[in-house]
């Protein structure tokens, strides 16, 4: 799953050693008050760094410490991948199109190559 036509995605499907900012996080103030003391809130960047298989815990690393959250509380903190947010941040695309919406794209066409191809 990837970030389509604007939409925010959550955390926990954003792939490993991608970087996002924080868009929204959808919780009560004690969730959102938790994710504060760690540093994560709207406008933080951070990168993913692992998940664990089956709902396990995420690690990303924000402020140049890594952090684990629950796969709950991963699910409910909105983000867009970097090379999506614009050169008025000094952030671009990948170079060659490695991005997480090429990735997407290829997979689409890979997927729609196969369907016409039976």
């Amino acid at each position: 799953m990837g970030e389509r036509d604007g939409e925010l995605i959550p955390l926990v499907h954003v792939r490993a050693g991608q970087e996002v900012q924080v868009v929204e996080i959808l919780g009560g103030h004690g969730l959102v008050g938790r994710l504060e003391a760690l540093g994560i809130r709207p406008g933080t960047r951070m990168r993913k760094i692992t998940s664990v298989f089956l709902r396990g815990p995420v690690t990303v690393e924000v402020h140049d410490t890594k952090v684990a959250m629950g796969y709950g509380m991963a699910g409910k903190v909105l983000v867009r991948p970097l090379d999506r947010i614009g050169d008025e941040e000094g952030v671009t695309r990948e170079e060659g199109g490695k991005g997480a919406a090429a990735q997407h794209r290829r997979a689409d066409a890979a997927g729609a190559h196969r369907e016409t191809s039976r």
